[in-house]
């Protein structure tokens, strides 16, 4: 059986932005941020990472954005490509209304898009969340307690992992978001803050993966 690797992106807010924005060369710094971010997730040599879903899940007006590796199409390895699906799914949650029992709706193939009525509703709309199981990227630190701090690098199965990357607005919404997921599922918390740059620490997860995938398969 093939183990999805999971990553939750926490936003704030997302900026504004226009085709013709992005063709003069303007791409607001979070979009282009975010550019990276779907570019190192799935982005590999000549080929995309089949087995990775990526998240974004934007407090303010509460979207969740799943890019879903198995049956992602048309990305390309540049900006252009990345911010021009990142906007047509955009515009396609505009037109749909808060439900939080509707399905997820396809924007573009491999890229799906929902309006939830919370931030809990994010919990609903994530497969293979497992107790134990989710990382949240340093900048959450436990409170008065250093249990369930753990080292990637002493870890054998990363893939089995969903991981929570916050974005560096951080909001009260998403500290909030996270004390819930930690009473129901049991958060376990790493620090990566030696690697700037979500997209460097996603490079960085792969890169993990990659390893421990190829020198198990050696074994083999």
């Amino acid at each position: 059986m093939i183990t999805l690797v999971n990553f939750l992106i926490l936003i704030e807010k997302i900026s504004k932005f226009s085709k013709n924005t992005i063709d003069k060369g303007k791409t607001p710094l979070d979009i282009y941020k975010l550019c990276s971010i779907i570019r190192e997730a799935f982005c590999c040599s000549y080929s995309i990472r089949k087995n990775n879903n990526l998240y974004f899940y934007v407090d303010s007006p509460k979207i969740l954005i799943k890019f879903e590796g198995s049956t992602l199409r048309y990305l390309g390895s540049d900006e252009r490509s990345q911010a021009l699906l990142l906007k047509r799914a955009l515009d396609k949650i505009n037109g749909l209304e808060k439900n939080n029992g509707q399905k997820m709706q396809i924007s573009t193939p491999g890229i799906l898009v929902k309006r939830l009525q919370n931030s809990e509703s994010i919990l609903e709309n994530i497969h293979d969340l497992y107790y134990d199981k989710i990382i949240v990227i340093n900048g959450f630190k436990k409170e008065n307690t250093h249990r369930n701090i753990i080292y990637l690098e002493d870890l054998d199965k990363l893939s089995d992992y969903c991981y929570v990357l916050p974005f560096p607005q951080n909001s009260q919404g998403t500290v909030d978001f996270l004390r819930i997921m930690d009473d129901k599922l049991n958060l376990v918390f790493t620090n990566l803050s030696h690697i700037k740059g979500i997209e460097d620490k996603i490079l960085y997860i792969n890169y993990l993966i990659d390893q421990k995938n190829n020198f198990d398969t050696e074994i083999k």
